[in-house]
């Protein structure tokens, strides 16, 4: 056998055992809409090139949230905690956004001020 067929069997296999791994963990899950409600809500957040740059706090604090909301779903199935931890999330993405839009005026009034 070739070096290469051994190492395309290689990753084959890892590819497999990979995606039984994550197919047999998720088995047991039970599905909860509101979070992915809450990772959609951060995704896109998240993607906005003006939070990233100029909201990394808020978006960092959405992040947490976030991950809280997952780690109490998957430790203790506490719908009502995730409620809540979504509902943070959701409003922290909101800060972010704002915090964000308001930074750009900001910027565009700095701007503005030496042209008068």
């Amino acid at each position: 056998m070739s070096p290469e067929n051994t190492l395309h069997n290689c990753r084959a296999r890892a590819a497999t055992l990979s995606l039984l791994a994550i197919l047999s963990g998720s088995c047991g899950v039970v599905h909860n809409p509101a979070l992915d409600r809450a990772r959609n809500v951060y995704e896109r957040v998240r993607r906005d090139p003006a939070v990233a740059g100029r909201a990394a706090v808020a978006l960092e604090k959405t992040r947490s949230t976030l991950e809280e909301a997952e780690r109490v779903w998957s430790e203790e199935q506490d719908a009502n905690e995730v409620e809540h931890l979504v509902y943070l999330t959701e409003k922290r993405a909101e800060i972010a956004l704002a915090t964000a839009r308001r930074r750009i005026a900001a910027d565009e009034i700095q701007q503005l001020r030496p042209q008068r």
